[in-house]
């Protein structure tokens, strides 16, 4: 089913199967600009990344001696959310464990999911709740595709990632979708990523950022969107190989397999460990509108 919350700056659907974002309305600029899926390219629009995040080595893992089958990252997006609550501007949704999922992953468990909007802002929080008598392994992530170019008047080239400090990320290489091992510097004291086709053979994996927040801007027209990082020790960024009609964005509580795993998810680099009756939260908002505020455009140009 299909929930629509908005304001007077935006309109927002969110799907309850995955409890995923579905349409990403600027009602002022009349523009889409969430990837609408195309199963020609990318059939997903916004996918919730748990209990595990990137690919697992055979698709399977082992917890006290046990194996699962688990697909690339996790189940969460497959399984319908109820919807808790809602009024005009959020909605609350709920997955709690059930036979299905016991199947797939041996915890019990609730993962809330709520959009909330604030202005020309959409704060899309998750809280997971450990229901368990032991500590409880997972990982966490979003999975967020921006329609990228924003309208058939521009290309891709016409636009930038924009760091809001300079930075000096620690790329963590991937082999085949699973971890090398290695990592290398990225860039040096800067804040931009130029976009373009040749940019997305397969996905890159940032760490050791500083900034809050992650742009994604039109150079002509300074429309952007803002995406917030804060706290999240790794942010992910991908499109479909060939031309770049999507860009996602994906701040991560987690990381691929390594190449070389034994497959226990206790060692799965990344993962998160949440004690008996204890939670974990984190939110992510997304910011559409001109951002003068924060990023100078002469350096824009200069990246571009």
């Amino acid at each position: 089913m299909i929930y629509t919350i908005e304001n007077d700056a935006l309109r927002v659907q969110i799907n309850s199967l995955g409890a995923e974002l579905w349409s990403l309305w600027d009602k002022r600029s009349r523009t889409e600009f969430l990837w609408q899926g195309d199963p020609l390219v990318w059939p997903r629009r916004a996918p919730t990344l748990f209990p595990v995040c990137g690919r697992l080595k055979n698709d399977q893992y082992t917890v006290s001696g046990r194996t699962f089958k688990l697909p690339m990252h996790g189940f969460a997006r497959d399984f319908e959310h109820i919807a808790l609550e809602q009024d005009k501007t959020s909605v609350t949704f709920l997955l709690g464990s059930n036979n299905e999922s016991i199947k797939l992953y041996p915890y019990c468990f609730r993962l809330y999911t709520r959009f909330e909007l604030a202005e020309h802002r959409l704060i899309h929080s998750f809280r997971v709740e450990n229901l368990n008598d032991a500590e409880m392994l997972f990982s966490l992530g979003y999975h967020t595709g921006y329609k990228c170019p924003f309208d058939d008047s521009h290309s891709i080239e016409d636009y930038s990632l924009i760091f809001d400090e300079k930075e000096t990320p620690v790329e963590i290489l991937c082999h085949d979708g699973f971890l090398s091992g290695e990592k290398s510097v990225y860039f040096e004291n800067r804040r931009c990523i130029p976009l373009g086709d040749e940019l997305f053979p397969a996905s890159f994996i940032l760490s050791n950022l500083k900034s809050d927040f992650v742009s994604l801007v039109e150079k002509d027209t300074g429309r952007a969107i803002k995406v917030s990082i804060q706290n999240f020790p790794h942010v992910v960024f991908w499109s479909a190989p060939g031309k770049v009609k999507f860009v996602c964005i994906e701040p991560w509580y987690g990381l691929p397999d390594p190449n070389n795993t034994v497959g226990r998810l206790d060692q799965k680099p990344g993962i998160q460990k949440l004690r008996p009756n204890q939670h974990f939260a984190c939110k992510m908002t997304i910011d559409l509108g001109k951002q003068e505020d924060t990023i100078n455009f002469n350096e824009v140009e200069q990246c571009l």
